[in-house]
């Protein structure tokens, strides 16, 4: 199935926006000592880093690299 590049682009962008919300929602919480009822600070921020490295392998394969060497810092 072809992706569209401007649809990879605007879902790398949606998803490095709501990691970078998360992770402002959940400082927010900390610095009212207030929690979720099911998810830890700790849980939130894995998942807001989930979400960022998600947005940074779709924007490698969309530039045409591989998005495993650029995760791990590697040059192509």
């Amino acid at each position: 199935m072809e992706r569209d590049p401007g649809d990879m682009a605007a879902l790398a962008g949606r998803l490095a926006a709501a990691a970078e919300q998360l992770l402002l929602a959940v400082k927010g919480m900390d610095d009212l000592g207030w929690s979720t009822d099911s998810y830890s600070g700790a849980h939130l921020r894995d998942v807001a880093s989930c979400l960022t490295n998600s947005a940074t392998r779709i924007t490698a394969l969309h530039r045409g690299r591989d998005p495993w060497n650029d995760a791990a810092g590697h040059a192509p």
